[in-house]
Order: C-alpha cells, then structure tokens, then sequence
C-alpha cells in the first residue's frame, strides 16, 4: 500500500492534489468489480458516503457543499430547497 504522508504546510489544493488521486486509484482497484473502470465520481461517492457512514443527512450536506465551494451557489440553494433534501434535512 502506498503510503499518503503529505507536508502539511502545503495549501488545501495542494493537499488534495497530492492525495486524492492516489486515493481514488486505490479505491477503483480494490472497490469495483474486476474489469470495471469506475470514474473519480464513482470512487469519490463511494469514498464520502463509507466516511460520513453511509448517513444520507451528512451525504447531501457534503454535496451541498461541495456545490457552495465550486461557486455554484444557486444550483446548492436549489438542491437544499428539493423536497429530497428538505425530508432529510427538514426545515434546518
């Protein structure tokens, strides 16, 4: 196994740069069916949801945020206004 020390002084994008795609190499390998190429978004989503253990209320606030993070600030108002959202988040 590949081990992910990182210089902590880098920046937050520079931490994700030197992580992420390790990681996700790694979780497409061990993950997924054999002869499957799964995607980033699919180790990724597969990541989040194991981490934040599988609670949908936590799940779509990581989405939410990442949405707010990515300047797509009225995309996020829409999801955290979906009846989907509101039912796990309710009137928060």
């Amino acid at each position: 196994m590949t081990n992910l020390k990182f210089d902590k002084n880098l920046s937050s994008d520079e931490m994700i740069a030197a992580v992420l795609p390790t990681l996700l190499d790694a979780i497409k390998a061990k993950a997924f069916v054999g002869g499957y190429e799964a995607t980033d978004a699919e180790a990724l989503g597969l990541v989040v949801s194991k981490h934040m253990q599988w609670d949908a209320e936590a799940i779509t606030q990581v989405a939410a945020e990442a949405l707010i993070d990515s300047n797509y600030d009225a995309l996020a108002a829409d999801f955290k206004t979906s009846q989907a959202y509101m039912h796990l988040h309710g009137s928060k």
